[in-house]
């Protein structure tokens, strides 16, 4: 495709189809700016509701986690394009498809997202499990499959081996993962007549407590609820390594078969090919007050793509996804700039099936109906992007059992050749 029409509409171009994106294409529709031609590029059909990822791999219903984004601009004028993007030249106003595409734009929002970071640990991009995708929480859960169909005579000893789980990072993913995995593989063992004293869930964390950037109350009694759930908790440890046998700890070594790695996230590496952006040492987009990026015109970055105090959430996504559509219409109309204010935004982490805390500033709260509170927020988002019937549907099928569908068949197989391109790329680099 080439955006390339100087005499035709203004053009603005958003990257990514995540919170922030999305958020910032269904705004910009609603605001009808005359003159204008929205064109959101992704690099999947579909939207990942990442916050509920963690249920997909524990074997609910893709639905809730899968929503295709032709469901989601279906009644809107933005136009949605599937592509990967390679690189950019922001003097030139281009981006650069690997389809080949050119997309020439006179506004362009970056918001495409964190990917996993390994921080250059032997062996933990080979061999161990993300969870940022639905390709890579449906290749989790089918692993775990694999390792209770196969066990059927094995000793003690190999089945504790392989019923070991490790969940590395003590961040809110890591701690929604280890509390209802270790629910479900309880249940896979009942269903495979295993002995759930075999199994084992263990977290570790390089610092010296969970959830970090929280309260330390909200740390406290996450950990106390962990331990009461039957999960290890290992604190101050720092992965130094990973093979096919297990994860290093220093000289102490977890011989686990399953280690998911919730540890790190950084801005995705295509910043680094686009000339014109200033990056943070985090891989982040330097921005001003306006979230424009530094030293550039009528560009922004959103989300997890800008070098912002509370960025690395999904409310800070979709606050940014609010602000920018209000920031072009005024530099369209001619108007005052809105500056952006940095928003506090409250959490609620749900830890199991039945209990959750909740922090704002120095609130906290805890209990069962915070759990309750999560499955509302998970609603009033999905209903904030799809029509009433189609929202409600999303929501109720995020607690129902699916073990497989075309969507998720096809996810699962690019996660894993994606994983098996690493391990080749790291063995030929070895």
């Amino acid at each position: 495709m080439q955006m390339n029409a100087t005499d035709g509409p203004i053009r603005i171009l958003i990257l990514g189809g995540g919170f922030g994106g999305i958020r910032t294409a269904l705004n910009l529709a609603k605001k009808k700016i005359p003159n204008t031609r929205i064109v959101l590029v992704s690099d999947k059909h579909h939207f990942d509701y990442t916050p509920a990822l963690y249920k997909l791999a524990t074997g609910a219903s893709p639905l809730e986690t899968c929503i295709p984004l032709g469901e989601i601009f279906q009644h809107t004028n933005v136009e949605v394009l599937v592509d990967t993007i390679t690189g950019g030249s922001l003097p030139d106003q281009v981006i650069f498809g690997k389809s080949g595409s050119r997309y020439q734009y006179d506004f362009l929002v970056l918001g495409l997202g964190a990917e996993t970071a390994y921080f250059n640990i032997p062996g933990v991009a080979e061999h161990s499990f993300a969870l940022k995708s639905v390709g890579t929480a449906l290749k989790l859960k089918n692993h775990v499959h694999a390792l209770f169909d196969g066990s059927k005579g094995l000793s003690k000893e190999e089945m504790m081996c392989r019923f070991q789980f490790v969940v590395v990072g003590g961040g809110p993913a890591g701690v929604e993962l280890a509390s209802v995995i270790r629910r479900y593989t309880r249940t896979l063992a009942k269903m495979h007549t295993i002995p759930e004293h075999l199994i084992t869930v263990d977290m570790v964390q390089a610092v010296p407590r969970l959830l970090p950037t929280f309260p330390e109350e909200v740390s406290r009694r996450v950990t106390k609820k962990l331990s009461e759930l039957g999960i290890n908790i290992m604190l101050g440890r720092a992965v130094t390594g990973e093979d096919a046998d297990g994860v290093y700890l220093n000289e102490t070594k977890l011989q686990a078969k399953t280690v998911i790695w919730t540890a790190g996230v950084r801005a995705s590496h295509i910043y680094g090919s686009i000339t014109g952006l200033t990056l943070d040492k985090g891989g982040r987009i330097v921005v001003d007050e306006y979230m424009n990026a530094l030293n550039t015109k009528n560009v922004f970055a959103i989300g997890d793509s800008a070098s912002t105090p509370h960025a690395g959430t999904a409310q800070t996504a979709n606050y940014d996804g609010s602000y920018i559509p209000r920031v072009i219409e005024a530099i369209i109309q001619k108007k005052s700039l809105p500056k952006y204010e940095p928003r506090v935004t409250p959490y609620v982490i749900p830890v199991g099936s039945k209990w959750g805390i909740f922090s704002y500033k120095n609130t906290v709260l805890s209990g069962r109906v915070f759990r309750w509170l999560r499955e509302v927020i998970d609603f009033r988002f999905f209903l904030s992007i799809l029509p009433l019937g189609k929202a409600f549907n999303v929501w109720r099928e995020g607690g129902s059992i699916c073990e497989s569908c075309p969507t998720c068949e096809e996810a699962v197989a690019i996660s894993t050749q994606q994983h098996l391109e690493r391990r080749s790329s790291s063995k030929s680099l070895g």
